[in-house]
Order: C-alpha cells, then structure tokens, then sequence
C-alpha cells in the first residue's frame, strides 16, 4: 500500500497530475479542489498523502492500479469517508470536492442538501444520502484549521471550576480529534471547555463535537 509520495510536478491536467518519482513518473488523481491549489506549483517538489485502488468493473478482467493523492492527510480520511455513501464513487466523490473539505463537511452537518446537490456529479438524491449517511460522521472535518489560519487564542483557557458532563475517554478522544485537523492544544483544551460549561450531558464524541461545531461560526 502507497500511502504517501514525493516528488516533482510535472503537469496539472483536468483530472490527474503527473509526478517525477525517480526513476519512475507517475500519475495521480486529484480533487478538484487542490487541482487548483497546484496549479500554480508546476516544477516543484511536493507531498501527496495517497490511496490505492484498482481501476475496472465487473465486467473486464482487466482491472488498473490508480493512485488518489492528496495534500492534507485529514483530507485523504474524508474522501474515504464520503466514498462510503452508495453510489459515490472514487471518480465522483474527486468531482465533487470543488471546496474545501471543511465547507462540504459543515453543509453536511447542516443538512444543506442544495448546496450539496449543486457540486459536479451530485444531484439531489445522492445529497440525500450524503446527508443521511455522514450528517453524524463529520463533524470533526468541520472543524479543520487551514495552514493558512493564525492562532488567535495563544493561551490556555482552561475554565474553572466546570462540572464534567463527559466521560474521561469522550473528553480525550475529542480533544485528540481537534488536534487532528489543526487546532493547537490550547485551542483544543478551550473549544471543549466551553462545550463543557453548558452542562449538557455528552455521551459520545459525535454529541461533543457538534455542541463545539455549533458555537463556531
């Protein structure tokens, strides 16, 4: 499994970049999302957080090894996510993530069925059952920092004197859940405090995880 490649950009086509992977050059899918983000970057030297698949149906036997590659990682572990709704495909779901991720995950979350019907190959029935499927399973991506973003809390806000509405092992893998896609640790520590302090009772990282996605505007 080729979970990650290095080497220098070639071209940028409508679905596809190559790379210069010596001794080899190859050929990786993109979305169309970071198609764009590269385009401006032919000649240099770049990372790509990758997944494997095999290319055919069932009706050949002739079956090609295809390489999806992306520039975050967190944005790697989405499209397998979203690759997990019936009918969208690895094709469509690269066609359909003309955004950021973090934007399709928040019109997700918010059950946004137009928005999500007007992206390239996704009418509105497959919205439906992106919505239905995911609604509960993206919250963590709606809560992804861009490199491009500053920290804008720079110290710890621990609140004081906050009563636990959730389990130890809740608290933690959420907290691990925001580091994941960006946050700094204080910023982690004090998105969950303050979900915290509402008193709202938390039973699983999803719950926790929208009351934080909730207060973010």
């Amino acid at each position: 499994m080729i979970t990650q490649v290095r080497g220098c950009l070639r071209s940028v086509g409508d679905e596809e970049i190559t790379l210069d992977v010596a001794p080899f050059q190859i050929a990786v899918l993109v979305s169309d999302h970071d198609r764009r983000r590269l385009a401006a970057r032919i000649g240099e030297a770049i990372d790509l957080f990758t997944i494997c698949y095999l290319e055919g149906n069932n009706m050949s036997s002739r079956m090609n090894p295809r390489l999806v590659g992306f520039l975050d990682a967190i944005d790697r572990e989405f499209f397998d996510t979203f690759c997990s709704v019936d009918g969208v495909g690895v094709k469509k779901a690269l066609r359909a993530m003309v955004r950021p991720v973090r934007e399709i995950a928040r019109a997700i979350e918010d059950q946004d069925v137009k928005m999500l019907s007007t992206f390239p190959g996704v009418g509105e029935a497959t919205a439906e059952r992106i919505v239905a499927k995911l609604r509960r399973k993206v919250g963590k991506f709606a809560l992804i920092v861009s490199k491009d973003e500053h920290e804008v809390h720079a110290d710890p806000a621990r609140a004081n004197g906050v009563q636990a509405t959730a389990e130890p092992d809740v608290v933690r893998e959420t907290y691990e859940a925001l580091r994941s896609v960006g946050h700094s640790e204080s910023d982690a520590r004090r998105l969950i405090d303050t979900a915290l302090a509402s008193k709202k009772k938390f039973k699983s990282v999803a719950d926790l995880i929208e009351a934080i996605y909730r207060r973010i505007p």
